[in-house]
Protein backbone atom coordinates (compact mmCIF):
# COMPACT_ATOMS: atom_id res chain seq x y z
CA UNK A 1 0.00 0.00 0.00
CA UNK A 2 1.44 3.36 -1.17
CA UNK A 3 1.70 6.32 1.77
CA UNK A 4 -0.67 9.34 1.16
CA UNK A 5 0.46 12.18 -0.50
CA UNK A 6 1.48 14.96 1.38
CA UNK A 7 0.64 18.11 0.22
CA UNK A 8 2.76 20.97 0.20
CA UNK A 9 5.06 18.61 -1.28
CA UNK A 10 7.63 17.69 1.30
CA UNK A 11 11.67 16.88 0.32
CA UNK A 12 13.00 13.94 0.66
CA UNK A 13 15.63 11.99 -1.05
CA UNK A 14 15.84 9.88 -4.27
CA UNK A 15 14.57 10.97 -8.22
CA UNK A 16 11.05 12.80 -7.03
CA UNK A 17 10.67 16.03 -8.61
CA UNK A 18 9.69 18.61 -5.58
CA UNK A 19 7.99 22.08 -7.10
CA UNK A 20 8.41 24.73 -4.86
CA UNK A 21 4.85 26.55 -3.93
CA UNK A 22 5.34 30.37 -3.81
CA UNK A 23 4.95 31.53 -0.11
CA UNK A 24 1.62 33.94 0.66
CA UNK A 25 2.91 37.12 1.81
CA UNK A 26 2.55 37.99 5.43
CA UNK A 27 0.79 41.53 4.55
CA UNK A 28 -2.41 39.85 3.01
CA UNK A 29 -5.39 40.14 4.64
CA UNK A 30 -7.24 36.90 6.02
CA UNK A 31 -10.12 37.47 3.44
CA UNK A 32 -8.18 37.77 0.63
CA UNK A 33 -5.48 34.60 1.28
CA UNK A 34 -7.89 32.28 -0.78
CA UNK A 35 -8.02 34.32 -3.54
CA UNK A 36 -4.45 34.89 -3.85
CA UNK A 37 -3.43 31.03 -3.46
CA UNK A 38 -5.91 30.38 -6.84
CA UNK A 39 -3.97 33.58 -8.48
CA UNK A 40 -0.50 32.80 -7.80
CA UNK A 41 -0.76 29.39 -7.80
CA UNK A 42 -2.70 29.28 -11.33
CA UNK A 43 -1.26 32.34 -12.79
CA UNK A 44 -5.09 33.69 -13.29
CA UNK A 45 -5.87 36.92 -14.64
CA UNK A 46 -6.37 39.15 -11.36
CA UNK A 47 -8.95 41.94 -10.63
CA UNK A 48 -8.51 44.23 -8.14
CA UNK A 49 -11.22 46.62 -6.92
CA UNK A 50 -10.81 49.52 -4.31
CA UNK A 51 -9.14 53.25 -3.74
CA UNK A 52 -6.64 54.13 -5.64
CA UNK A 53 -4.05 54.17 -2.69
CA UNK A 54 -5.18 50.56 -1.71
CA UNK A 55 -4.76 48.67 -5.25
CA UNK A 56 -1.27 51.07 -5.74
CA UNK A 57 -0.44 49.81 -2.29
CA UNK A 58 -1.06 46.07 -2.74
CA UNK A 59 0.39 45.78 -6.70
CA UNK A 60 3.83 47.68 -4.82
CA UNK A 61 3.76 45.10 -2.15
CA UNK A 62 2.53 42.06 -4.68
CA UNK A 63 5.34 42.71 -7.26
CA UNK A 64 8.03 40.40 -5.86
CA UNK A 65 5.26 37.31 -6.36
CA UNK A 66 4.64 38.42 -10.25
CA UNK A 67 6.10 36.43 -13.20
CA UNK A 68 8.95 38.71 -15.10
CA UNK A 69 9.22 41.10 -17.57
CA UNK A 70 6.44 42.89 -15.69
CA UNK A 71 5.13 45.55 -18.15
CA UNK A 72 2.59 48.22 -16.42
CA UNK A 73 -0.04 50.27 -18.55
CA UNK A 74 -1.94 53.16 -17.53
CA UNK A 75 -4.80 54.26 -20.38
CA UNK A 76 -3.91 57.01 -22.67
CA UNK A 77 -6.10 58.00 -25.43
CA UNK A 78 -4.83 56.59 -29.10
CA UNK A 79 -1.82 54.30 -27.14
CA UNK A 80 -2.73 50.76 -27.70
CA UNK A 81 -2.24 48.53 -24.57
CA UNK A 82 0.46 46.71 -25.12
CA UNK A 83 0.54 42.36 -25.59
CA UNK A 84 3.31 40.58 -23.83
CA UNK A 85 4.40 36.87 -24.69
CA UNK A 86 5.57 36.42 -21.38
CA UNK A 87 5.78 37.76 -17.79
CA UNK A 88 2.55 39.92 -16.17
CA UNK A 89 0.33 43.10 -17.71
CA UNK A 90 -0.47 44.97 -14.64
CA UNK A 91 -3.16 47.69 -16.24
CA UNK A 92 -3.77 50.28 -13.97
CA UNK A 93 -7.06 52.41 -14.24
CA UNK A 94 -9.13 50.09 -16.07
CA UNK A 95 -12.50 51.29 -15.99
CA UNK A 96 -10.00 54.17 -18.18
CA UNK A 97 -9.85 52.26 -21.30
CA UNK A 98 -11.51 53.52 -24.40
CA UNK A 99 -13.60 51.06 -26.61
CA UNK A 100 -11.17 50.37 -29.36
CA UNK A 101 -8.70 49.38 -26.08
CA UNK A 102 -11.28 47.61 -24.37
CA UNK A 103 -11.82 45.29 -28.10
CA UNK A 104 -7.56 45.25 -28.72
CA UNK A 105 -7.52 43.80 -25.01
CA UNK A 106 -10.41 41.22 -25.48
CA UNK A 107 -9.28 39.87 -28.91
CA UNK A 108 -5.93 39.25 -27.32
CA UNK A 109 -7.24 37.71 -24.48
CA UNK A 110 -9.58 35.52 -26.60
CA UNK A 111 -6.50 34.09 -28.37
CA UNK A 112 -5.24 32.78 -24.88
CA UNK A 113 -2.63 29.88 -26.68
CA UNK A 114 -1.29 32.30 -28.67
CA UNK A 115 -0.18 34.73 -25.89
CA UNK A 116 1.91 32.60 -24.23
CA UNK A 117 1.72 32.42 -20.24
CA UNK A 118 0.79 36.06 -19.36
CA UNK A 119 -0.81 36.78 -16.20
CA UNK A 120 -2.80 39.96 -16.04
CA UNK A 121 -3.69 41.84 -12.72
CA UNK A 122 -5.92 44.48 -13.58
CA UNK A 123 -6.36 47.79 -10.82
CA UNK A 124 -9.52 50.10 -10.71
CA UNK A 125 -11.10 52.14 -8.49
CA UNK A 126 -14.75 51.80 -10.08
CA UNK A 127 -16.57 48.25 -9.90
CA UNK A 128 -16.69 47.11 -13.72
CA UNK A 129 -20.02 45.31 -13.57
CA UNK A 130 -21.84 48.79 -13.43
CA UNK A 131 -19.88 49.73 -16.72
CA UNK A 132 -20.30 46.69 -18.09
CA UNK A 133 -24.63 47.31 -17.26
CA UNK A 134 -24.70 50.55 -19.14
CA UNK A 135 -22.70 49.38 -22.11
CA UNK A 136 -19.32 51.21 -21.02
CA UNK A 137 -17.10 48.46 -20.81
CA UNK A 138 -17.42 45.30 -22.58
CA UNK A 139 -18.98 42.50 -21.02
CA UNK A 140 -16.32 39.62 -22.31
CA UNK A 141 -13.56 41.51 -21.34
CA UNK A 142 -14.63 41.81 -17.73
CA UNK A 143 -15.43 38.32 -17.80
CA UNK A 144 -11.74 37.39 -18.83
CA UNK A 145 -10.17 40.19 -16.69
CA UNK A 146 -11.95 38.94 -13.33
CA UNK A 147 -11.16 35.41 -12.97
CA UNK A 148 -9.94 36.20 -9.61
CA UNK A 149 -11.52 39.19 -7.52
CA UNK A 150 -9.81 41.51 -5.06
CA UNK A 151 -12.07 43.97 -3.15
CA UNK A 152 -9.68 46.27 -1.68
CA UNK A 153 -12.74 48.18 0.29
CA UNK A 154 -11.61 50.33 2.73
CA UNK A 155 -12.29 49.07 6.31
CA UNK A 156 -11.02 49.72 10.31
CA UNK A 157 -9.68 46.42 10.27
CA UNK A 158 -7.52 46.27 6.91
CA UNK A 159 -3.91 48.04 6.54
CA UNK A 160 -2.05 46.92 3.78
CA UNK A 161 1.59 48.62 4.03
Amino acid sequence: MQPATRWPPQLTTGTMKVTAVPQRPIFLPVDLQAEWDVAIRARSNVLLVGPASATEALLVALRPHLNEPLRQYRPEAGVPVPLPHEGTLVLLEIERLDRAQQAQLDRWLERFDERGRVQVVSAGSEPLYSLVETGAFLADLYYRLNVVRMDLLPSAGRSVP
